[in-house]
């Protein structure tokens, strides 16, 4: 088990002081998300630099927030700060929860649904809507870092 490093309260701060190491102007707030179980400790981060963590498909931003996860030295998803600019990856998840629902109605009809790739993250995500579901499961195929969901009748 790792040691706790960073308070999770501290996370705003970090981001600012990294930021401004980085010759960024941002800042950063707990924001909602409107289904905490999902993306819990959603921390908002703004500024007149904040496009610029987001940029690239988020890689930035990814970044940050494994460097944020090392600080805090936790491992479990109620306790760590998930990092977020202009809402893209608050519409991400629910985009994503969206598709799971889809995916439960149409294994409902079919027998079972398959999802495309998606991140460990977006996974997460499908297999936490479909639990919410009477009667159906879930499971991960293949191998790699994206994988398919398959949603089926239990």
């Amino acid at each position: 088990m790792r040691k706790s490093g960073a308070s999770l309260e501290a996370i705003p701060e970090f981001i600012a002081r990294w930021g401004a190491h980085l010759g960024l102007a941002v800042e950063a707030h707990f924001a909602p998300s409107g289904d905490e179980e999902a993306f819990p400790n959603r921390v908002s981060v703004s500024g007149p630099d904040a496009s610029w963590l987001g940029a690239n498909r988020g890689v930035g931003l990814d970044a940050l927030q494994f460097l944020l996860h090392e600080a805090q030295g936790e491992r479990e998803d109620g306790k760590l700060a998930y990092l977020d600019v202009k809402g893209t990856r608050l519409f991400r998840m629910q985009e994503v929860m969206a598709m799971g629902r889809f995916a439960a109605e149409r294994a409902r009809e079919l027998g079972s649904h398959t999802l495309g790739a998606l991140s460990a993250r977006e996974r997460r995500w499908v297999h936490l809507v479909v639990s919410r579901e009477e009667g159906l499961g879930t499971a991960s195929e293949g191998t790699g870092t994206f994988k398919p969901v398959k949603v089926f009748k239990k």
